[in-house]
């Protein structure tokens, strides 16, 4: 079905006061055991304005950059807005989403009208496999972050549906920042800078007792030594130990801090004084 030029039935309507088309499909699977149905919404106002007022108005939003595009729960209705196009499913008949229809754009309205008294969220979620994930877990299966297991937490994790938070063994970050947004005049988020957060007071001591308390002390130093540019035959002979031995340490370290290379270590190690 569609029904081109529609017109909403709001009081305000500044920013949307229709959508271009509006089209009523059976939704693939949904239709079994009983016919559900899926609405597309075409629109000529740039929606991405409103992504960072939804991300942080509706619970639960997941707001993606690539494409750009912003995901939610309404009415009980599973959307997806882009710039110029809404997906939404799924509805028991056509009626059901003209209904729905007409109260999403009033809804965006209204958002639009009150955007200046929101705080936008602009964190996007990145899509990283949980694999890469669970490398930075403590992979102890403790369950205290609510799941059954470190990798079902990195799945959760990768998708934006769990925080870091809830782990209380996590790797500590080597370095936070503060994401700033670059705006046009209309409020569209053109890019964004990165600067460092300043430490607060005693952190860089809690933060070096902390990861001393994870190393042995054997393998506090190999870190040292590996943070002054020493290869593993050099550690070596300079410890008395096997090569086989050091780099069993430094596989070690790398689990314990939840780095991947030398750099990243040395860099953790050179952050909090323990070179």
């Amino acid at each position: 079905m569609s029904d081109p030029q529609m017109s909403i039935k709001s009081q305000r309507g500044v920013f949307l006061s229709g959508y271009s088309s509006f089209t009523v499909k059976r939704a693939g699977i949904l239709t079994c055991p009983y016919p559900k149905f899926g609405a597309r919404l075409e629109v000529d106002n740039d929606l991405s304005l409103l992504f960072p007022y939804v991300n942080s108005s509706i619970k639960g939003s997941l707001y993606f950059g690539n494409p750009e595009r912003v995901q939610f729960l309404f009415g009980g209705v599973q959307c997806t807005l882009y710039p110029h196009e809404i997906i939404a499913a799924a509805f028991q008949d056509q009626e059901h989403a003209l209904d729905f229809g007409e109260l999403l754009m009033n809804f965006l309205n209204d958002l639009y009208d009150r955007k200046d008294s929101i705080a936008p969220n602009y964190r996007k979620v990145r899509t990283l496999s949980p694999l890469e994930v669970y490398k930075i877990l403590p992979r102890t299966n403790c369950g205290e972050c609510g799941l059954p297991s470190c990798l079902a937490f990195a799945g959760a994790l990768s998708k934006g549906k769990a925080s870091v938070n809830q782990c209380p063994g996590i790797a500590r970050p080597i370095e936070e920042k503060a994401v700033y947004p670059v705006l046009d005049r209309e409020g569209r988020l053109m890019s964004t800078i990165e600067l460092d957060l300043p430490e607060r007071e005693g952190e860089t001591i809690h933060q070096q007792r902390n990861v001393r308390s994870l190393l042995t002390d054997r393998e506090l130093e190999v870190l040292q030594l590996l943070a002054r540019g020493l290869t593993n035959p050099e550690i070596s002979k300079k410890l008395f130990i096997s090569p086989h031995t050091v780099k069993t340490h430094v596989v070690h370290i790398y689990e314990k801090l939840g780095v991947s290379d030398r750099a990243q270590a040395a860099v953790l190690a050179t952050r909090y004084n323990l070179v």
